[in-house]
């Protein structure tokens, strides 16, 4: 008989059962929180767990409830304050206002725009269907190639065609396109293209070469500077490296009660990982030599807790504004994959003397990626 004030032993047990389970859970949850500080050379894993972030909270949450229905007030202070820095982190806080739209402001959409589909004129029609339906000011593309005139090859990826000449867009890239220095040299896969219409003005442009080895994965980024509404910015696309085409989730011959055969997945993405940490460094690096206001774009390969994403955003001691954060309302915004959405890896990161007043996602099935729709203005 107990004297009512200690638990009995029984349930001393429970509660130290119930930590037990719960402890990988806290663990991912700090590590995923810590990730974006962590190089990625070194701590490569963090960043692998700093992608389940958002569901390794929703647990600890439900956790959370449990501690709370025990009344194990300690507990629930933890909870409480991961699950608050997890929320901040999230954008929490900048979601509470919603700015509204004006016909005047600067839209710009991110899209990485398919690869493959039934055929080359149904790839030109969804992207031509897409980009008539919401008639962004500027598209910021990856996975788009446009070739420079050489012996070999020249010309666009259909994506960038199809829109170029049906609809009132030009196609703006630099004369120079060897931006990329493995086996598309002379090319860049993050093309821009602007609305004829659009009181925007492309005065200069450049295709970084980033990385040192002959990599057809090596990220890709296009410089832009623009004249918007009587001032000027600077625009970066970016396409950073993935862990290629191959997914251990599709691979036959990779099973979770066999650690051997994830191995060779491990050694992908601890190398990814080093290398994207690398490029995105170069690319901050020149962010932070800007003099401009600077809007960073496109598909990061990374999600919004990882640490290539936070060398972009803080670049140069500027906190830019996440715009899906700002102005997505409280909607997630995952972007991939388009059809079952599991992470947001495509962005839109707007200098403060910008004001992020829209930002969606659209739903597509031609791409495996859904676009990111974002309106700008000048702060007054």
């Amino acid at each position: 008989m107990t004297d009512g004030r200690r638990p009995s032993r029984g349930a001393r047990i429970v509660r130290l059962l119930l930590a037990l389970v719960e402890a990988p859970v806290v663990a991912a949850v700090v590590v995923g929180l810590a990730a974006a500080y962590l190089p990625p050379r070194p701590y490569w894993w963090s960043q692998l767990v700093a992608i389940g972030l958002p569901y390794a909270s929703a647990v600890l949450a439900a956790f959370g409830v449990v501690w709370l229905l025990g009344r194990r007030w300690g507990a629930v202070a933890l909870h409480l304050a991961l699950l608050l820095v997890v929320s901040v982190r999230a954008g929490a806080l900048d979601r509470l206002a919603r700015p509204q739209a004006r016909p005047a402001d600067l839209v710009l959409t991110t899209f990485n725009v398919p690869q493959v589909g039934p055929s080359r004129e149904a790839l030109g029609d969804s992207v031509v269907a897409y980009v008539s339906g919401t008639a962004p000011d500027v598209v910021a593309m990856q996975d788009a190639w446009v070739f420079g005139r050489n012996e070999h090859r020249s010309g666009q990826d259909v994506q960038v065609e199809a829109v170029d000449q049906r609809l009132p867009y030009t196609l703006t890239v630099p004369e120079r396109l060897a931006g990329h220095p493995g086996w598309r040299s002379n090319a860049t896969g993050v093309p821009l293209l602007v609305r004829d219409e659009a009181p925007v003005e492309v005065l200069e442009q450049e295709a970084l070469v980033l990385g040192v080895e002959r990599d057809p994965d090596v990220s890709l980024a296009l410089r832009t500077h623009l004249r918007w509404d009587g001032r000027e910015l600077v625009l970066y696309n970016l396409h950073l490296r993935s862990f290629g085409a191959v997914k251990p989730w599709e691979d036959s011959t990779v099973s979770l009660t066999r650690p051997s055969t994830w191995a060779p997945y491990l050694r992908l993405y601890r190398g990814v990982y080093a290398k994207r940490g690398d490029e995105a460094a170069e690319i901050a690096q020149r962010i932070a030599d800007e003099t401009l206001p600077v809007v960073v774009a496109g598909d990061f390969n990374s999600t919004a807790d990882n640490w290539s994403y936070r060398a972009l955003r803080t670049a140069g001691g500027v906190g830019r504004t996440d715009a899906f954060q700002r102005a997505g309302g409280w909607r997630w915004g995952r972007t991939y994959h388009a059809l079952r959405p599991f992470v947001r890896i495509d962005f839109v990161l707007a200098d403060p003397a910008l004001e992020v007043v829209s930002a969606r996602t659209t739903p597509v099935t031609f791409s495996d990626h859904r676009p990111v729709r974002v309106g700008l203005r000048w702060r007054e």
